[in-house]
């Protein structure tokens, strides 16, 4: 499967579309409970964050997959210090996952934070997300140290950045 990742703006991404995703991809798997989603997830809040990258099959296809960079200077932050960027909601809607959608969705981030001129991206994942767990170390993350939330366990990945100079 070929797949186009751009902004939301430039996938025309409805705000319907966003929370039908982040609803599978962390309310159905047990991640997030529905309380927690009405306010974690509503549209507005979630394209406040920062820069939503999506993903679709082709042009008018259905979103297939999300990622935020979170800048620096955004309220949704909570790890990152000044010019470093964090990650968020990584989603992958379950028909399109094992087709390397999350890696590029990734990949995505990664670019969009160095073109940002961002030197470190910070992200973190519940302990039980196995899955994101691989994702990010295949990208080249590291386990730094593992922080509790709302009566959750999460692991915590950086990256640095390097701007490679002309």
């Amino acid at each position: 499967m070929n797949f186009d990742i751009a902004t939301a703006q430039s996938l025309k991404i409805t705000d319907p579309e966003m929370t039908e995703l982040l609803t599978q991809v962390y309310v159905e798997a047990g991640f997030t409970t529905p309380e927690e989603a009405v306010t974690l997830f509503e549209p507005s809040a979630v394209r406040s964050r920062g820069i939503v990258l999506g993903a679709r099959e082709k042009q008018n296809s259905p979103l297939a997959g999300m990622i935020i960079v979170v800048p620096p200077d955004s309220p949704a932050r909570r790890l990152a210090k000044n010019n470093e960027a964090e990650i968020h909601l990584l989603g992958v809607k379950t028909q399109y996952r094992r087709h390397g959608l999350g890696h590029q969705l990734v990949e995505a981030a990664i670019k969009q934070a160095m073109q940002n001129g961002y030197t470190k991206l910070v992200l973190w994942t519940q302990l039980s997300m196995h899955g994101a767990q691989r994702l990010y170390e295949s990208a080249g993350f590291t386990h730094v140290g593992d922080i509790e939330r709302n009566s959750r366990q999460f692991k915590v990945y950086e990256m640095a950045l390097y701007r490679i100079k002309p």
